[in-house]
C-alpha cells in the first residue's frame, strides 16, 4: 500500500511544503487548489499554480516516513489527511495533474497520456515511482544544457549517474547523442527508464543498470545530491573521457563551493536557477 499524506498551506508556504515532502522520502508531490485564484501564473518553465490556500499530497512507500513527514509539517500547515490507497494506479492519480513541461523555447517533457503537436519537440515521460519530470530546477538546468551541448557537438556517449526516470539519458538520445547508460541502485528507477526509453524509440541505445562498466563517456551527468556526489568523486572522474564534461547537480547554492573544490581536476562554469546549482566542468 502507499500512503498519501494531505496538508493545507498558504501560498508562499507551498513550494516549502513540498520540497519537505520530497526530503522525508515522497514518491511523488502533487499541488491542487485549495482557494483561488492562482497566486503565480505559469512562466515558460511551466511552474506549479500557488493559491492563497494550496492542498500539497504526498505519496509514500513507507508508512514511517508519511508520519516523520507529518511530523516535519506541522508547524507549516494544517494535514487535512493521511489515508492507504492501492499500489495499483497510485501513480496516475499522484500525476493527474501533471501538465507539459517547457524546459526552454524548443523542448518540452510530457506525459505519456498527452499528445504533443506534430511541431513540438517532446520527450515523453511516463514517471511511475522515480524521481525525474523536468519539473525541479535541478533537472531544468541539466536539461537545458543538454539541449544546448547535445544539438552543437553530439557526444557518442553519456553516463547518467542517478537515472531516476531515464529523463536525462532519453533526452540527451533523443537529441543526437550516440549511446547512454543509466545507473540506479532503485531497481523502480531502472525499470521506469527501460519503460520511458520505449516510449521515446531509443531503448536499443540506453544501457540501464546498477552499475556502470569500465568505459569512459564523453559526457556525464549526476543529478543527485552534495553528500553521494563526494562519496562518488573517484568513480565519476574517471568515468569522463578525455575532453569530456562533467555535471553536477542536485545542489544548494551554498554547496556549490565545497563540491567544486573537491573536484579539483575540473574547472567548472555555474548555472543557477531558484536557489539550486549545476556544476559544468572541464579537466583541467
Amino acid at each position: 500500500m502507499i500512503t498519501q499524506l494531505a496538508l493545507t498551506v498558504t501560498g508562499e508556504q507551498a513550494e516549502a511544503a513540498g520540497q519537505l515532502l520530497e526530503a522525508a522520502g515522497a514518491l511523488a508531490v502533487r499541488f491542487e487548489e485549495g482557494q483561488g485564484p492562482a497566486l503565480y501564473d505559469e512562466g515558460i518553465a511551466q511552474e506549479p499554480r500557488y493559491w492563497p490556500r494550496t492542498l500539497v499530497t504526498g505519496f509514500f512507500a513507507q508508512p514511517e516516513s508519511a508520519d516523520f513527514a507529518e511530523y516535519a509539517l506541522s508547524g507549516i500547515g494544517h494535514v487535512t489527511g493521511k489515508t492507504a490507497v492501492a499500489e495499483e494506479g497510485w501513480e496516475r492519480e499522484a500525476l493527474k495533474d501533471w501538465r507539459p513541461i517547457a524546459i526552454d523555447a524548443g523542448l518540452w517533457i510530457y506525459p505519456s497520456w498527452i499528445k504533443p503537436p506534430d511541431d513540438r519537440f517532446a520527450i515523453i515521460v511516463d514517471p511511475g515511482l522515480a524521481f525525474g519530470t523536468g519539473s525541479h530546477p535541478t533537472t531544468r538546468l541539466c536539461l537545458q544544457w543538454l539541449h544546448e551541448d547535445v544539438t552543437a557537438h553530439r557526444p557518442a556517449s553519456l553516463l547518467d549517474v542517478g537515472c531516476g526516470s531515464g529523463i536525462l539519458a532519453i533526452a540527451a538520445l533523443r537529441l543526437g547523442a550516440g549511446r547512454a547508460c543509466g545507473i540506479d541502485i532503485d531497481p523502480l528507477a531502472r525499470a521506469a527508464s527501460v519503460a520511458n526509453a520505449a516510449l521515446n524509440g531509443v531503448a536499443d541505445r540506453l544501457v540501464v543498470g546498477e552499475t556502470a562498466d569500465a568505459a569512459h563517456y564523453d559526457r556525464v551527468v549526476a543529478n543527485i545530491l552534495a553528500r553521494p556526489l563526494l562519496a562518488m568523486r573517484p568513480a565519476l572522474c574517471a568515468a569522463v573521457a578525455p575532453g569530456g564534461r562533467l555535471l553536477l547537480s542536485g545542489l544548494l547554492a551554498e554547496q556549490a563551493d565545497a563540491i567544486g573544490a573537491a573536484y579539483a581536476d575540473f574547472t567548472f562554469e555555474r548555472r543557477m536557477e531558484e536557489g539550486w546549482c549545476l556544476l559544468i566542468g572541464t579537466r583541467t
